[in-house]
């Protein structure tokens, strides 16, 4: 069995979309994106869509699949992993901390935008904690971008149950059993 991954992100914003963009094409290379607004439908703003990439400006478009689908109150959020990636045989071009934060973010936040790595879990155990700052990439920021945007997510990978933390208000627990159903 893989040893336990730990993983921890800072994010920086908010941004609208070109300013993401322009962001992300001067301080970012392989980093995470997170999408908040609202879809047409929706009366509150909510977590749409987590993505990574590469060279994560090529993403950050007007045209992208996912991201024209959220026409209002839209934020961006980059991330950039602030840990080192596990030693061994590197397996996927994608580092393996990029994957496994979108897979956790896109598995238990159940983000409404996100097809790809919601049906399955991941195959090692991970634990994952978010950290937020403001533009300027040195103000920590006082709240959280969003109320259900955990601080914590805890995969252990082993018969215990999963689990959001969110610091200084509560905890979601997630049975075994029930957390392995898509």
């Amino acid at each position: 069995m893989p040893k336990h991954l730990m993983i921890a992100v800072d994010w920086f914003g908010s941004y609208d979309l070109g300013g993401a963009w322009e962001a992300a094409r001067s301080d970012y290379a392989h980093a995470l994106y997170m999408c908040l607004g609202r879809q047409p439908y929706q009366r509150a703003r909510a977590m749409q869509y987590i993505g990574i990439g590469n060279n994560v400006h090529t993403r950050l478009k007007e045209d992208h699949h996912k991201l024209q689908n959220v026409t209002r109150e839209r934020q961006m959020w980059l991330g950039e992993i602030a840990t080192a990636e596990p030693s061994g045989k590197k397996l996927k071009v994608t580092k393996a901390t990029l994957d496994y934060a979108e897979w956790l973010h896109a598995r238990f936040l159940q983000l409404p935008l996100n097809e790809k790595k919601t049906k399955a879990l991941p195959p090692r155990s991970v634990t994952f904690m978010n950290r937020w700052f403001k533009t300027d990439h040195a103000t920590p920021r006082r709240n959280r971008p969003h109320p259900n945007w955990p601080d914590l997510i805890d995969y252990p990978a082993y018969d215990l149950p999963a689990r959001l933390v969110w610091f200084g208000r509560r905890q979601q627990y997630f049975l075994a059993p029930s957390y392995a159903r898509p």
